[in-house]
């Protein structure tokens, strides 16, 4: 499903991290054509997606992805 504000995707997300993170993936891709970015994150039970033609976001984007990897990282050790 598709959420319409970054804060639900990034909240929904961090929850679904936070139930379990080593079952969770995360991907991004970038569309020239409709020049959009869309993120993906799934346990293979739940899929949170958000789409954004906002250049506004890919800082925000930025930030998030490197706070989900710290937190899967360090779930893992």
């Amino acid at each position: 499903m598709y959420l319409k504000t970054w804060k639900e995707f990034e909240t929904a997300s961090y929850n679904l991290l936070l139930k379990d993170p080593t079952r969770v993936r995360c991907t991004m891709k970038y569309c020239h054509s409709e020049a959009t970015v869309q993120l993906k994150v799934t346990d293979d039970i739940s899929c949170l997606q958000f789409k954004t033609s906002d250049i506004q976001n890919v800082k925000k984007i930025e930030v998030f992805y490197a706070t989900i990897m710290k937190q899967i990282i360090s779930n893992e050790l």
